[in-house]
């Protein structure tokens, strides 16, 4: 059995089959809470939308997923945001833009972040924040600030925008409606999909000291309640795209490096444009067999070594170019929401555990996921 960092999907059994049945109950039951409870908020948001013409209207379970992040996030980061003073917010911001330059430029930036995330960033007040539009803005502020947010933060412009607008009674009783919605969240997913995440308490109170003064602090302290929020958020997405997938042409698989069998020196894969290509030096490495799926069934299969070099801002239909998306929990939401937002049609496959070398493991971990979803997503019948 693999070492369990934090999460594991297959936990004691062979395969990960039991948890894409019960995440498709968890998903089914928030969407439920969401329509009962926010159909009025999210009618009137998607009428504000669609009036001022801010986008094309999506389907009404990504705003009720929206609705679901802030609440979230509101409950987990807003007394680490009302800490954070507009001087190393932007100190912060001045680090990550910095660390979009290549080389040395980007290490520094980094080494020099991590000891001001650490010290910025995970103070927490003692005293609860109030309900108000000027701290959701801090709490979006904050999130900016941290670089681990970007796409969700994105997707929150909108919500400013709408709340802006808004009698502040009116706008509190929606918030307080959100954050609601995300500490019922908290409960039932931890009875859905608690037993995938037991090993998240643990690490993070022996493991994640470690990472201390690394610009990842924020990624690997994540709680547990925001591996549950990428589940359902990866399922609700996948649902919300699933046609649209099936119907483009050029379809792209898109795996992490740790899934590789070998490390970057025996590798032998090859430089191209978005990433690399197998050239299947490894019989028993898990990308050479997704590679030979892919020649089998049309579809391409690219290495990506992080996250954020899988999507370059390129001049595409929407339609035309569908990418399955393989990741571990904490990528998800982002990965989805940055696919989507550059006219490319998402779906997200859960890496069956964590293990890279850069946040979880000294030695790395070969990765895996599951083949049957693979072939759900893919539409492929055997």
């Amino acid at each position: 059995m693999k070492n369990i960092i934090t999460y594991s999907l297959p936990q004691q059994n062979i395969n990960s089959n039991q948890y894409y049945c019960d995440i498709k109950f968890l998903a089914d039951e928030t969407l439920f809470y969401g329509e009962k409870n926010l159909r009025q908020v999210i009618k009137d948001f998607t009428n504000y939308i669609s009036a001022n013409k801010f986008e094309t209207l999506r389907n009404i379970e990504e705003y009720i997923l929206e609705a679901l992040i802030i609440g979230v996030l509101w409950g987990v980061y807003s007394n680490n945001a009302k800490l954070l003073t507009k001087t190393n917010e932007k100190i912060l911001l001045r680090l990550l833009s910095l660390r979009e330059n290549e080389g040395k430029m980007k290490i520094y930036a980094d080494i020099i972040r991590g000891f001001f995330s650490t010290i910025f960033l995970t103070q927490k007040s003692d005293d609860e924040i109030d309900v108000s539009f000027l701290n959701f803005k801090k709490l979006k502020g904050w999130l900016i600030a941290s670089g681990e947010f970007n796409e969700e933060t994105k997707r929150f412009s909108n919500w400013e925008s709408y709340f802006k607008i808004l009698p502040e009674e009116e706008l509190v009783n929606i918030l307080k409606s959100l954050i609601n919605y995300g500490k019922w969240f908290k409960n039932k997913s931890e009875q859905v999909v608690g037993k995938y995440t037991s090993n998240v308490e643990s690490f993070l109170q022996k493991q994640n000291h470690t990472h201390k003064f690394k610009e990842d602090i924020i990624f690997t302290g994540r709680q547990r309640i925001e591996y549950h929020l990428n589940m359902v958020g990866a399922e609700i997405l996948n649902r919300a795209y699933k046609n649209d997938f099936f119907k483009t042409k050029n379809k792209k698989l898109l795996v992490p490096i740790c899934m590789r069998y070998n490390d970057e020196k025996q590798c032998k894969a090859t430089v191209a444009e978005e990433g690399y290509i197998c050239r299947h030096c490894t019989k028993e490495c898990n990308v050479n067999k997704l590679s030979e799926m892919g020649t089998r069934f049309g579809f391409e299969v690219l290495i990506i070594q992080h996250g954020s070099s899988a999507f370059k801002d390129k001049d595409v239909k929407y339609g035309e170019v569908g990418i399955v998306g393989v990741a571990c929990l904490l990528n998800l939401l982002e990965g989805g929401f940055a696919a989507r937002r550059l006219n490319l049609v998402p779906q997200c496959i859960i890496l069956d555990y964590c293990g890279c070398k850069k946040h979880w493991d000294n030695n790395g971990i070969i990765t895996d996921i599951n083949m049957r979803k693979l072939k759900e997503v893919l539409d492929i019948k055997e």
